[in-house]
């Protein structure tokens, strides 16, 4: 089962400036679901590791998959042709932080990309296109990604977004680009509930 990769901060000698569709960056966990012409909703799991209704964190996500986005994801799959596809969605509360969930938080699943097989992760305008109806992340529009945006974010001159900063991406397929920028609010808070050394870790992942 295809994993997530992993999407570069903005920082260093490999900045690339690009012209970005840039999405509010949700904190929460990243899930997949895989299906097939054939046999429908037949796996999924965390970035890592397959899971079930028994997991103590995420056991009520896939009820909430089915109720949600199983049948409107499927219908797009179906009228695409696709023989097979991965999705990629956000398991997250409004106090999740970090990975962390509170148990009592109502939970959500914020569908933000679409792999179909074989084809690589669906550009950003094409997502639009297909998946604006559906629970995605909030796009803010297109800018080019420069430095001075991403301080922008860091500083949080950025409306309408949540805590932990936003994702810009280019492209299609094989050739997509992506990026992350992120708050100082959010990297703060990550470093007082985590500490030094953990906190580092979780905001440079």
């Amino acid at each position: 089962m295809k994993t997530y990769p992993s999407i570069p901060r903005s920082t260093g000698q490999d900045f690339q400036e690009f012209d970005a569709y840039v999405f509010d960056k949700l904190d929460g966990s990243n899930l997949r679901w895989e299906w097939a012409r054939k046999s429908g909703w037949y796996k999924h799991g965390t970035r890592t590791r397959l899971f079930d209704e028994t997991d103590p964190v995420f056991g009520a996500a896939p009820a909430l998959f089915n109720k949600t986005l199983a049948e409107p994801l499927e219908k797009i799959a179906r009228d695409q042709r696709w023989e097979r596809m991965i999705v990629f969605v956000e398991f997250w509360g409004e106090r999740s932080l970090g990975g962390l969930h509170e148990p009592t938080d109502a939970k959500r699943l914020t569908l933000f990309d679409v792999n179909p097989h074989k084809k690589g992760i669906l550009g950003p305008k094409y997502f639009l296109k297909l998946c604006g109806h559906l629970d995605i992340p909030y796009f803010l529009g297109t800018t080019k990604w420069t430095r001075g945006f991403v301080d922008q974010v860091r500083r949080g001159e950025i409306q309408n977004i949540t805590d932990e900063g936003v994702v810009g991406k280019a492209g299609e397929g094989h050739k997509l680009i992506m990026a992350k920028a992120k708050t100082q609010t959010w990297i703060d808070k990550i470093l007082a509930r985590y500490g030094e050394e953990q906190g580092r870790k979780i905001v440079d992942s």
